[in-house]
């Protein structure tokens, strides 16, 4: 028992400085391991909210693809036919044609400059209506696409509401 107090007095200090050491580099050790699992944990998090980003974006992008599709099908050609009746009504050419017929069947009833000027109408209005018809499909088109996507829209937001999830709806 001399010989454990004698050690003990001569290496006392030495064994409380290993102790403190070994604790310290122990305790350190923790603090590391619990930090890198932290950003482990955050790095998965992350990972999986960009994959639920990801997954949402192509969801988003089929949605806008089958709406896109639908006003291509489905809603413009359905609207084409009254703008062409309504175009070929307010632009009519039938009477320019009929006086144009009837000169060709009864000779000498129009003058040169009636005819010119009737010719010059027909081309105003046949390119009026062309123009008109270009732009009026046109408008015709970018109207029914902003407003099936807005109905597109309402429709994916409604759908995501029913399934309760903040994802699909872009809050997160």
């Amino acid at each position: 028992m001399l010989y454990l107090r004698d050690l003990w007095r001569r290496h006392r200090r030495k064994v409380l400085v290993t102790a403190g050491v070994l604790g310290s580099g122990y305790l350190l050790y923790k603090l590391y391991d619990a930090h890198k699992r932290r950003l482990t944990d955050l790095e998965r998090q992350l990972a999986n909210e960009r994959e639920n980003d990801e997954f949402i974006k192509a969801q988003m992008q089929l949605h806008f693809e089958n709406i896109q599709r639908i006003a291509d099908t489905t809603t413009l050609p359905h609207a084409m036919p009254h703008l062409s009746c309504q175009i070929a009504e307010d632009l009519n050419l039938s009477h320019l044609m009929e006086r144009l017929v009837k000169e060709k069947d009864q000779p000498n009833s129009l003058s040169s400059l009636e005819k010119l000027e009737l010719w010059d109408s027909l081309k105003i209005l046949s390119f009026t209506r062309m123009v008109v018809s270009i732009w009026a499909v046109t408008i015709l088109s970018l109207y029914i696409r902003v407003q099936v996507n807005i109905l597109g829209r309402y429709l994916y937001i409604d759908i995501a509401r029913g399934l309760g999830s903040s994802y699909l709806l872009g809050f997160h």
